[in-house]
């Protein structure tokens, strides 16, 4: 499955001096595998052995693991904004670092450390808010996979007056987003559902695109050869497009509009696993034979 890497998917905080990073938290399901994994403490009886549920995702030979579903339009645009801030924030603490490096008197050296000092302890403070919230967290790789999206047209208040009047109406068809409206065309459903819908999209957009720069280009051609050239390359691009838009509504049953948002309704958001939690991952995911089960038991006294 074809993957979104996300924002500054890769945000390493090695620029930073080593005492002041942020702990490296594992995720949630790795900690449970790494858990499940280790044998009984002599002395105690052994537990039955844990069933540690989670979701993966291997990629280009890499395996992640789900840290958090975001399951609302708006869920993923508050996400969306606090990873740029974040990351935003980061860079800033590099810059400032930098700066201090660079000082060329003791007091400014001084001032670019107490300001760096502030600036990191507020990046800490957001991360720790974000590894709670999220599951993320600056030192970790992810991935984020769109899992639901919505098709929206914007719409006037009198596009809606009429759309309320129509048989079939349906008020969950509208999107509010403050005083604007939209009316939701289509909702695609599923990770590879969403990526196929994207690139039908893609393709047929850049169509579209390829068409209109044949037409502006055609004005420039003079001679007769060229003429025809152009209209042949033309007429087969434009039979491309209509034949494209048709599929396209006969799977969806409407015309692509000229304007509208594609929007993240639901998405799921992976973190790769180093290869130690990927062993723990396994380990624990493996069913404990028998003898296997009494050799990490402690032995009767």
């Amino acid at each position: 499955m074809k993957t979104t890497p996300l924002l500054l998917s890769v945000l390493a905080l090695t620029a930073f001096a080593e005492d002041a990073k942020p702990n490296k938290t594992l995720p949630l399901a790795a900690t449970q595998a790494a858990e499940a994994a280790k044998p009984a403490e002599a002395g105690k009886p052994a537990e039955a052995p844990k069933t540690v549920q989670v979701e993966t995702l291997t990629s280009e030979g890499k395996t992640f693991v789900l840290v958090k579903v975001i399951g609302d339009p708006q869920a993923f645009a508050n996400f969306q904004n606090d990873v740029q801030t974040i990351s935003q924030e980061q860079q800033q603490v590099a810059q400032v670092k930098q700066l201090a490096e660079l000082a060329l008197t003791t007091p400014e050296r001084e001032a670019r450390i107490r300001e760096l000092e502030t600036k990191f302890n507020r990046l800490k403070t957001d991360n720790e808010t974000m590894a709670k919230t999220y599951g993320f967290d600056l030192t970790r790789q992810y991935v984020i996979v769109p899992t639901k999206v919505v098709v929206l047209t914007a719409l006037t208040n009198e596009d809606y007056i009429k759309a309320k009047a129509t048989a079939g109406f349906k008020e969950e068809s509208i999107l509010n987003a403050g005083d604007k409206k939209f009316l939701i065309k289509e909702t695609v459903t599923g990770a590879a559902e969403v990526e196929a819908f994207k690139l039908q999209l893609q393709r047929i957009i850049e169509a579209k695109r390829g068409l209109q720069q044949l037409i502006d280009a055609q004005p420039r051609f003079t001679k007769e050869e060229d003429k025809k050239k152009i209209e042949d390359a033309i007429a087969k691009t434009k039979a491309d497009v209509d034949a494209a838009g048709a599929e396209f509504k006969k799977a969806h049953g409407y015309d692509i509009p000229t304007e509208f948002n594609l929007q993240t309704a639901e998405a799921k958001l992976y973190t790769l696993l180093s290869d130690d939690e990927k062993k723990n991952l396994d380990k624990a995911a493996e069913p404990k034979k028998d003898g296997e089960a009494k050799k990490d038991a402690p032995a009767a006294k």
